[in-house]
């Protein structure tokens, strides 16, 4: 079965492409590439492949990659592998995708097939963690600033950064129907558990359970905020009295004032805004989920 390739040349800091070459090498099944040129380009490449009947179609890049080709096959017959060349790589944590490209190429050729949810909002499909409140401006703050250091140094760096000005807003939870009324740091809708390079904000979402994890950072001081957060990278997060998990398949948030919204990991716009789950809308190659 012939692979198409989907090369983000300015992935994890524009070294995908240097990855990439290292990469061709080892592959010794029938396949084509491309290279993408900016943004919403993996999608266009994305939607030629399936159009042309490629049953494998492999994202080298980021989650950001990822999520552009997902666009093209959600609900398709077509198979999503990942080739992980980004700079946080959350994705693969939570479908047991190996982090080394070689590993990964095995994975391509004799993996297994499992069928996975994604996150819909506006007609974009998502594939690990959307929200609104202090994630999304600090994710706002990463993506416009140089990343000269790995993912968790710029994150946390942005974070300290954001603290200065950010504070807690009410903010109108609506999950499948039934409201309720927070004051909040941030609310994080996860489809997979992990954000922000590592970060395991949803510890105990799952990919293919067809429920999202509404989870809230509830209103705190900013000094047990900063004893908190380093807990999200272990999970150990789930057990503060200040963050609450409900689960469910449609989502609304509103924010007073608003507040921006990212998902996985780029602003998408600002709040009020609508999630809903899409079960087992994409098929992934990987070795486990």
């Amino acid at each position: 079965m012939k692979v198409f390739f989907v090369v983000n040349p300015n992935a994890g800091k524009k070294k995908a492409l240097l990855l990439w070459s290292g990469l061709k090498r080892f592959i010794d099944i029938p396949y084509e590439f491309a290279i993408t040129k900016g943004p919403g380009h993996a999608t266009d490449i994305a939607i030629e492949a399936v159009k042309t009947g490629y049953k494998k179609i492999v994202a080298v890049g980021g989650d950001g990659t990822v999520r552009e080709v997902v666009q093209a096959l959600a609900y398709s017959e077509s198979l999503l592998g990942v080739i992980p060349a980004g700079t946080g790589n959350d994705f693969i944590r939570s479908v047991g995708i190996p982090r080394k490209p070689e590993k990964a190429l095995e994975i391509i050729k004799n993996g297994s097939v499992s069928c996975i949810d994604l996150l819909k909002a506006g007609g974009n499909f998502f594939v690990n963690v959307v929200g609104a409140g202090l994630d999304a401006e600090v994710a706002d703050a990463v993506n416009k600033s140089m990343r000269l250091f790995n993912g968790t140094i710029t994150y946390v760096a942005q974070l300290i950064k954001v603290l200065t000005f950010y504070a807690p807003k009410d903010v109108i939870i609506e999950i499948d129907g039934n409201t309720m009324k927070r004051r909040a740091w941030l609310v994080s809708v996860g489809n997979a558990k992990y954000y922000g390079s590592g970060m395991m904000i949803c510890p105990d979402a799952r990919v293919d359970d067809g429920f999202l994890d509404v989870c809230i950072v509830n209103e705190l001081s900013k000094a047990e905020l900063l004893r908190f957060l380093p807990r999200v990278f272990s999970g150990k997060h789930k057990n503060h009295p200040a963050y609450e998990v409900i689960k469910g398949k449609k989502v609304k948030i509103e924010f007073t004032p608003c507040a921006k919204v990212h998902a996985d990991g780029d602003v998408i716009g600002n709040t009020p805004v609508e999630f809903s789950v899409e079960p087992g809308a994409l098929k992934v190659m990987t070795s486990k989920v």
